[in-house]
């Protein structure tokens, strides 16, 4: 019986941990600004605009982040790749996306509310 490739395991894990999480967060944003729960930069809590705003961008960006990182996992285990780095390329793009993911709302922060 072969064993499951890791970079498989990886990617579907991790982009369906951050898909489901992104619903939740969707299901149940936080109403008011806090620093427990919630999409928390420093352009989110600016004032409660941007705070429901980032809520919500987030939690689609991270569920469509999700999707995608899932999908590459589905991709190599369909090409079947088996290599020494497939782990760590793996970690290597699950760090990526969300870093990319977090650059690409705050951008977004930056153009929907310039410093007043």
């Amino acid at each position: 019986m072969e064993s499951t490739n890791p970079l498989v395991l990886i990617l579907v894990c991790g982009g369906l941990i951050f898909v489901i999480a992104g619903y939740i967060q969707q299901k149940f944003p936080p109403k008011k600004i806090n620093h427990f729960y919630g999409y928390r930069t420093r352009k989110s809590v600016r004032d409660q605009e941007s705070w429901d705003f980032a809520q919500t961008y987030s939690a689609r960006q991270m569920q469509k982040m999700g999707a995608v990182i899932t999908l590459l996992g589905g991709l190599v285990w369909l090409v079947d790749i088996h290599s020494i780095w497939s782990i760590g390329a793996g970690i290597t793009l699950f760090i990526l996306c969300p870093l990319l993911m977090l650059v690409e709302i705050e951008m977004e922060l930056k153009k929907r509310f310039p410093k007043k």
